[in-house]
């Protein structure tokens, strides 16, 4: 079972690289995952507060990730898929 589901993530993953991103992708996920980690520090239950910084989390990477994130922001290369090692 774990194998088909780092397969289907690799899957997912590939599939973003290789699509062109929406008009402000990553500056909008930037925007709602500062909201939700500022409105965490303010929610009222400690359950509410950790699955709000969790999603904001989840989001500020992938704010970060993708050809139009970080990569672009800092004019860096992408690296080519044959020099990635992944831990299994």
């Amino acid at each position: 079972m774990t194998t088909s589901v780092r397969d289907s993530l690799r899957e997912v993953i590939d599939y973003d690289d290789a699509r062109p991103s929406a008009p402000f992708e990553h500056g909008l996920a930037a925007l709602a995952a500062g909201g939700l980690i500022a409105s965490a520090f303010l929610s009222r239950s400690r359950c509410g507060a950790v699955l709000q910084a969790v999603v904001g989390g989840v989001l500020l990477m992938r704010a970060g990730s993708g050809q139009d994130g970080v990569r672009r922001w800092t004019h860096a290369e992408p690296a080519p898929l044959s020099k990635v090692i992944i831990a299994k």
